[in-house]
């Protein structure tokens, strides 16, 4: 896989590994004291899952390129804007080894996969338990994982095409890889760039895109049959995706609903071309939520039809902290009335608190309704109808009810403890 000749020119980068952050760092320190270890488990589970790394001869130099894409992201974190350059050109020539040696750039994507998982699982083991970061800090930390490995498989195809030969087929894909990873970056492109780059590529700069994440456990790669030709794939990324162009132009969702059937997806909300990676943000988490079965679903789902949902647990320890606060009043009802009144309360306010729509809406009668409502103003003392308050109480009843069943409680939702009586 990697021949040692290869990392005399980035040793220098592996020192990250052992030598990363200041005392005082915090994430960075702390993982930059378990690297070594992440390195050597990342190695075992490649030549454990992966027989064709199995080999002693590739031990030592798979331990070590690991060692160093680790070191280099760990000190990235202490130096935000930190030149790739070296890293990249490595992972460049490893691309070109691996197929000069015969093995393709998926099992490359499936060993870097590999080590990514292993990493993010030491950064959830190691930084989890520890009150030293917020958890917008945290999961910014777990995010950068993603785009580092991507611009690892960037830079391998890059390798992969040079050992190829760089004939016109290999220049235009390495254009459309370029395309995707501008299109997809933290940066916005500008409008030149980006028209430069689309012509590289022979791709029409469309006005609008959405992005298309695939689950990165489908075992299938290949280009999902029936998309259009103007699709951009990016199946070659950690997080598999596709570029759609125009994806509200007649007939889009049909046919990408036809091609990615029985696939686990999601599709971001359309947005103008150079705006690619804020569809793919809000696409990732989309896919994510419905695997952990907090969207309703199955197959390809759509961010826009759950957008509610997706702000509500942007901050989920937050809105259940206020949810708790301002539904308090639930707690004077028995436990077996508390959905059924807080549906009702939802669908009233859902419904400007028209009582009919409600009754349609719950499939109960008006008067049902109307005697739940009495009692919800005795318990809230109206507060819900303060306008000021109610965008908040839609969005802490919608979190309220979406852990809740029928019988029981969201297990955040407990009872206050009682006031303690003066002497």
């Amino acid at each position: 896989m990697i021949g040692t000749q290869e990392l005399e020119g980035v040793r220098s980068a592996d020192h990250a590994v052992s030598g990363a952050g200041a005392p005082g760092d915090g994430p960075a320190t702390l993982l930059a004291e378990v690297a070594p270890v992440i390195s050597r488990e990342a190695a075992e589970a490649i030549r454990r899952e992966l027989s064709v790394y199995a080999s002693e001869d590739l031990e030592h130099g798979l331990e070590l390129a690991i060692a160093i894409g680790i070191g280099h992201f760990v000190d990235s974190l202490t130096r935000p804007g930190l030149d790739d350059e070296a890293v990249l050109g490595f992972f460049t020539r490893v691309g070109a080894d691996e197929t000069r040696a015969g093995r393709s750039l998926l099992t490359l994507q499936s060993a870097v996969n590999i080590a990514a998982r292993v990493l993010v699982r030491h950064l959830t083991r190691v930084l989890a338990p520890w009150d030293l970061i917020s958890t917008a800090s945290y999961g910014r930390v777990i995010e950068e994982v993603f785009p580092f490995v991507n611009r690892i498989m960037a830079a391998a195809a890059q390798g992969r095409a040079e050992a190829r030969g760089g004939d016109e087929a290999d220049d235009l894909d390495r254009a459309r890889r370029a395309l995707v990873g501008v299109l997809l970056g933290d940066t916005e492109p500008a409008a030149d760039d980006l028209a430069r780059l689309a012509r590289q590529a022979q791709w029409h700069l469309p006005r609008t895109v959405a992005v298309v994440v695939l689950s990165g456990d489908d075992e299938d790669q290949r280009r999902p049959w029936g998309l259009a030709p103007d699709v951009l794939e990016g199946l070659y990324l950690t997080e598999p995706c596709l570029i759609v162009p125009d994806p509200d132009g007649p007939g889009r969702a049909a046919q990408l609903a036809s091609a990615l059937a029985g696939r686990a997806a999601a599709v971001g909300p359309t947005v103008t071309v150079t705006r690619a990676a804020r569809s793919l943000a809000w696409a990732r988490r989309t896919l994510a939520l419905a695997g952990e079965g907090r969207l309703p679903g199955a197959g390809l789902v759509r961010a826009t039809d759950h957008m509610p949902a997706l702000v509500i647990l942007q901050d989920p320890e937050l809105v259940t902290h206020i949810a708790a606060r301002r539904l308090a009043p639930l707690h004077e009802l028995r436990p077996g009335k508390r959905h059924a009144y807080a549906e009702t309360l939802q669908a009233m306010m859902e419904h400007s608190f028209n009582a009919q729509a409600a009754a349609e809406r719950l499939h109960v009668h008006p008067q049902t309704i109307r005697t739940r409502l009495r009692r919800l103003d005795e318990l809230f003392q109206g507060s819900y109808h303060d306008p000021d308050l109610h965008l908040e109480f839609l969005i802490v009843l919608r979190a309220w009810l979406d852990a809740a069943t029928p019988d029981t409680d969201p297990d955040w939702f407990t009872s206050p403890p009682a006031p303690t009586r003066r002497r």
